[in-house]
């Protein structure tokens, strides 16, 4: 049963982002005591723009019993939890969760949003119990809260609200890969990538729950699936129709920066709305900072990483933070006061984000052999981070392999080359140091080789050789032990089983 519960745990912790933006209520309810009222769309609005203190505000108004305040005030509750991953406050809420369900369940049986209230709330403690460390409990609520979703939508099988979730679930589930689905079909959880995708294009025609719809494709895009321009424009459309909407500006900025749209990013965050009306999201300090790093404005990002560090209790991107204060202080030339920085990561934080894997693999690395990270290769890096691809074919020009001294720093320069020429649409090059960083990745725990691996499979696919697309695709999941696992290996299912594998 514990492979079960890790396996589910895995899907669990793929959506643990996604619920935060998309578990939304928006649509008026006729049975006797689910009532939606004018006041009560108020304050969801409020809370899905991230005013909380506003739609608190709202929500004291109504009757304790309407099931939609309580899953307003449970939604509320998420969002400041994971915000501020405050660990007195979720020992506060602890036993909020049953005592909202019991509510939830008690209240007219032959309603629709029965179920999906409370498999809602099932998905919001799902993520609460991932950040505070509880994976496996959180596991069970995305199975009670799929069950909860598939019972809906057999009932009410033209009930929207279902088409949204079920349709993120299903695109969840189906990235799965096939020699694992027989853990996912065992305990019920059945669904694919079309299927999901579909159910939400239904969704988004909707004068309702569209909006939202297009906002978790736009999600699932970015993060499970490939993300292009198209998508980009579209996610662009999304906050030009929602300017006032800080819960999508922080999306669009995070995926901006992943996506290699430096000043893109930059021009979202001067347009994102931060008075005092919002909930303070210390994370804005982190993007402000990676937009400066990215731009070679180092003293400028340490001042907002250190915002951060100031700001935030948690312990979230906290070791991801203290390894950027010493690539900055670094790049500066300071290397005394960066190495300070770097002997913080190994007591501070979490390792449940990748990017705080990936730190505190570098500080145990450090350690082991007192390496200090390549600076032509990490310029290499930031040059691509920041979108600056022509800037760094010019670097590249006066590189070769044989520029570097050891294997793994062979290995990131061709993965580093064929990630640069990969942007560029030079892709037989591109091909070329691919294959080479993997070459010399083979007997190695590097990422190097199975996100090669992987961006060799997209490169075959997007030429039609669905062959070699997927033996790539099935060599970047033979990796077993990288900093990247959780985000390589959702990519690759998601794609062979786009293909149809």
């Amino acid at each position: 049963m514990l492979q079960i519960s890790l396996s589910v745990f895995k899907i669990a912790k793929t959506i643990k982002v996604l619920v935060v933006y998309c578990l939304l209520i928006s649509t008026q309810c006729t049975a006797n005591n689910f009532d939606f009222t004018p006041n009560l769309q108020k304050a969801y609005s409020e809370i899905f723009k991230l005013k909380i203190h506003s739609g608190r505000e709202l929500l004291a108004k109504e009757a304790p019993n309407n099931p939609f305040k309580i899953y307003l005030e449970d939604y509320a509750d998420m969002v400041e939890l994971l915000n501020s991953e405050n660990q007195k406050a979720y020992q506060k809420f602890l036993d909020k969760e049953d005592e909202r369900l019991e509510l939830i369940e008690e209240s007219e049986k032959k309603s629709p949003y029965n179920r999906f209230l409370r498999a809602e709330i099932k998905l919001h403690w799902a993520l609460i119990k991932i950040r505070f460390g509880h994976e496996i409990k959180a596991s069970y609520n995305v199975i009670q809260a799929y069950r909860l979703l598939e019972e809906n939508q057999q009932l009410f099988p033209n009930f929207l609200p279902n088409q949204k979730s079920l349709g993120c679930l299903h695109v969840l589930i189906g990235s799965v890969p096939e020699n694992q689905k027989w853990i996912s079909n065992l305990i019920g959880l059945r669904g694919n990538i079309q299927q999901g995708l579909q159910e939400l294009q239904k969704a988004s025609k909707d004068n309702i729950w569209g909006l939202e719809a297009k906002f978790c494709t736009i999600f699932i895009q970015a993060y499970v699936l490939k993300f292009d321009s198209k998508q980009n424009e579209e996610m662009l459309q999304l906050l030009e129709n929602q300017p006032d909407n800080l819960n999508i500006s922080l999306l669009l900025i995070a995926i901006s920066l992943k996506d290699n749209r430096t000043e893109q990013a930059i021009e979202l965050l001067k347009k994102s709305p931060q008075d005092s009306v919002y909930l303070y999201f210390p994370i804005l300090e982190l993007y402000k900072a990676e937009t400066q790093l990215f731009k070679e404005n180092y003293s400028q990002a340490i001042a907002s990483y250190l915002t951060y560090l100031r700001n935030f209790k948690g312990k979230t991107f906290v070791k991801d933070t203290y390894y950027k204060l010493f690539i900055c202080h670094w790049l500066l030339g300071d290397e005394k006061k960066g190495k300070l920085y770097l002997l913080k990561i190994n007591g501070a934080g979490s390792i449940v984000a990748e990017s705080d894997k990936a730190a505190q693999k570098f500080y145990e690395n450090f350690i082991k052999n007192g390496v200090l990270p390549n600076k032509t290769l990490l310029k290499l890096r930031l040059l691509f981070d920041a979108g600056n691809f022509e800037e760094g074919k010019k670097e590249l020009a006066k590189l070769s392999e044989k520029s570097f001294l050891n294997a793994v720093e062979q290995a990131e320069f061709n993965y580093r080359a064929g990630r640069i020429f990969q942007k560029l649409n030079q892709l037989e090059k591109a091909i070329g140091f691919f294959k080479r960083a993997i070459t010399l990745t083979e007997e190695n725990d590097w990422y190097f080789a199975p996100t090669s691996a992987l961006q060799l499979g997209y490169i075959y696919q997007k030429n039609g050789d669905k062959e070699k697309a997927k033996r790539y695709f099935e060599k970047s999941l033979a990796y077993k032990r990288h900093e990247y696992k959780t985000s390589i290996d959702n990519k690759a299912r998601a794609a062979l089983t786009e293909m149809g594998y």
